[in-house]
């Protein structure tokens, strides 16, 4: 039943997306971005991907806390679509306006929407491989399949092509309704975000369970407090530091132990007994070394599993077989 309505519902926008129609719109979730060219609305995809949804709906009736803007404030209103590809897409949700910017966290992608983002006219989530980015989304004014191998698609325009396809660099959100269409109401907290980003981090280790058992234990064993970087980098601080975090230029000291999802050492200045110095940015360390120095305190200690394409990629380094993650026990012992 659910997939026969979501097929009819489908074919309904298809309809408002040549009439330009806002109304009679059918039972569901939608998004009504305004904007200096006009307004657009999208259905979401609330079924298929709930997380996803809940973090933009609560970002833009500013429901849900995050590190840029007060509660109650909605995070969207008078954001810049920031970049545009030509007759591709355009994109908007950073508060920076450099395709860096974000409410302080990711979200892991969900996969499971039954729309494409092969069509144009589709809502993504930007993002990274195994992760969307918090705030930034994308429209797409031209379908392209790859895109559904990398991001998530969240919502499918049913009115306002126009606006749609006129949307260049520059121009402005001026503000986000979240439109409740006979449907029971719903509320996107703190706590029901809570409940959907908990249930959406479980459900990656049961698949690493499934795909890469070693990873998946590696992850466990970080523990409860273990944090993932929008860019797939899992970490636990095990002890704090204090002080400045260095930066690009710095000449930092290392302690660290370097270990294979077997458990095999490949490396460690505990056999030295010496740390190991190199300048932050020109001495060619692997860019996910580069990501965690530059976010540690000296004296802090930290356990960092590191995804192949931030260590050695597909080649490999001496012992380490091409396309392995692996795990480190780091402390900054210092910088200047």
């Amino acid at each position: 039943m659910r997939k026969h309505f979501v097929a009819i519902l489908l074919i309904i926008s298809t309809v408002l997306w040549a009439s330009g129609s806002t109304e009679k719109l059918p039972p569901g979730l939608y998004a009504q971005i305004n904007t200096n060219r006009g307004k657009m609305i999208f259905m979401l995809t609330l079924d298929e991907t709930p997380l996803t949804v809940a973090n933009f709906c609560g970002l833009a009736e500013g429901t849900i806390s995050n590190k840029l803007f007060d509660p109650g404030i909605p995070y969207f209103d008078d954001l810049s679509f920031y970049r545009e590809a030509p007759n591709y897409a355009v994109f908007s949700g950073d508060p920076l306006e450099n395709g860096t910017g974000g409410p302080g966290y990711s979200i892991p992608r969900e996969t499971q929407t039954q729309i494409s983002a092969s069509e144009p006219g589709i809502l993504t989530m930007d993002g990274y491989i195994t992760e969307s980015a918090g705030s930034r989304f994308f429209i797409t004014q031209q379908g392209d399949r790859f895109l559904d191998t990398k991001y998530t698609a969240f919502g499918k325009l049913v009115s306002g092509k126009g606006t749609l396809m006129r949307t260049r660099k520059g121009d402005r959100i001026e503000s986000i309704r979240i439109l409740r269409i006979e449907i029971p109401a719903i509320t996107f907290d703190d706590v029901k975000f809570a409940e959907l980003y908990e249930a959406a981090r479980l459900a990656e280790i049961e698949n690493l369970k499934e795909t890469n058992p070693n990873l998946a234990r590696a992850v466990i064993d970080l523990g409860d407090e273990r944090e993932k970087t929008p860019t797939g980098i899992y970490f636990a601080v095990k002890e704090k530091g204090s002080g400045e975090k260095p930066v690009a230029g710095s000449r930092v000291s290392v302690h660290y132990t370097g270990i294979l999802l077997d458990g095999t050492v490949f490396d460690s200045t505990s056999t030295r007994d010496q740390t190991f110095d190199f300048t932050l940015g020109q001495d060619g360390v692997i860019p996910g070394w580069f990501e965690m120095i530059t976010d540690m305190n000296p004296g802090e200690i930290r356990q960092v599993l590191i995804p192949p394409y931030l260590a050695y990629g597909d080649k490999g380094y001496g012992p380490i077989e091409p396309d392995s993650w692996l795990l480190f026990e780091m402390k900054l012992v210092s910088f200047f």
